[in-house]
């Protein structure tokens, strides 16, 4: 948990959340922290302890252990971005979230929409800028893009960096806000629809979907305050036909598999009326704090956190005796 984004507070939230519904019947488990000053760790009862990251190992009270698998909730770099995924893979240590190179095209938002888009998947009409792009240059770039747009960078969660604007006369302001994340900025054209996010386990080579929600945000969008400030209503499940539910699903459950993810992931769609679903968004290291989606959709069918985590250690013990150690994807 933790990281070295503005996701950091998140993610320790998340991380925490986790930590704490982990079976200790079944597991002994550690706390560790990356931030920009190292690491630090702790035991089941917050005691700190050493934490050796090239042995990946513990030592508490004299005695070392080595760590059988890592649940992986660090938000952002470097943890969503395949860093950590490829440090681990040389450890030989099984993990919760994808493989390096999965990790690493998801969490960029240019780049995977390019790639989903070839495997079938609708995407908003977008153009890829650097931060340091002539402004007036770009307006005539998107003189056919219909307003509002959204300026988002590339690669940042949580919303951070995100602006929606209604005037072109706008986008200086929002290219400066976006660059503090990113210095690769996507700018997509508004779409005015449902917002929907699908939350997806794969288990025993399964993909099961964990529940769709329809997010209705009391801001202009579902930003950073919306999603962690109680300003959203989301319902769970979504309040859309089945028909549009089972596009929702196809179209995750296809994705998962054909850019081989593991682990829990979410996929976040906005639904227009009388129109396919546009994928907005693959998040491979999905928010698990108290407001996040997923626990929520936990909640709806009835599976408790605890038996999630139970689930989700089990499966990546399994893959990690069925693998070969190191790997990008």
């Amino acid at each position: 948990m933790g990281g070295y984004s503005s996701e950091y507070e998140v993610s320790m939230k998340s991380g925490n959340n986790m930590f704490s519904a982990v079976d200790r019947n079944k597991y002994e488990v550690f706390g560790i922290e990356i931030n920009r000053n190292g690491h630090k760790a702790w035991d089941e009862h917050y005691t700190e302890i050493e934490f050796n990251e090239t042995k990946m190992t513990v030592t508490r009270n004299r005695q070392t252990l080595k760590l059988d698998l890592l649940f992986n909730l660090v938000h952002g770099h470097p943890g969503e971005d395949g860093t950590l995924a490829l440090k681990w893979e040389s450890t030989g240590i099984p993990y919760s979230s994808s493989a390096p190179g999965p990790s690493a095209l998801t969490f960029h938002k240019a780049w995977s929409n390019g790639v989903v888009s070839r495997m079938g998947a609708k995407i908003p009409k977008a153009i890829l800028i650097n931060s340091q792009i002539d402004v007036n240059s770009l307006k005539s770039k998107l003189s056919d893009f219909d307003l509002p747009i959204f300026v988002k960078p590339s690669r940042a969660g949580s919303s951070f960096g995100i602006t929606k604007i209604h005037s072109l006369n706008d986008l200086n302001e929002s290219i400066k806000i976006a660059s503090k994340e990113d210095d690769s900025i996507i700018i997509e054209e508004g779409i005015a629809g449902i917002e929907l996010a699908c939350g997806l386990l794969k288990i025993k080579n399964k993909i099961k979907v964990l529940g769709i929600t329809e997010i209705i945000s009391k801001n202009e969008f579902f930003d950073y305050e919306a999603k962690y400030s109680g300003l959203t209503e989301e319902i769970t499940p979504a309040n859309i036909s089945s028909n549009n539910s089972l596009e929702i699903e196809n179209i995750s459950k296809s994705l998962y598999g054909q850019l081989n993810l593991k682990g829990f992931c979410r996929f976040d769609f906005i639904l227009p009326k009388n129109s396919p679903a546009v994928l907005i968004e693959i998040n491979t290291v999905p928010g698990m704090t108290l407001e996040s989606i997923i626990p929520n959709q936990l909640k709806n069918i009835d599976l408790s956190l605890k038996e999630f985590t139970n689930l989700l250690a089990e499966e990546v013990l399994e893959n990690g005796k069925n693998r070969n150690f190191p790997g990008i994807f």
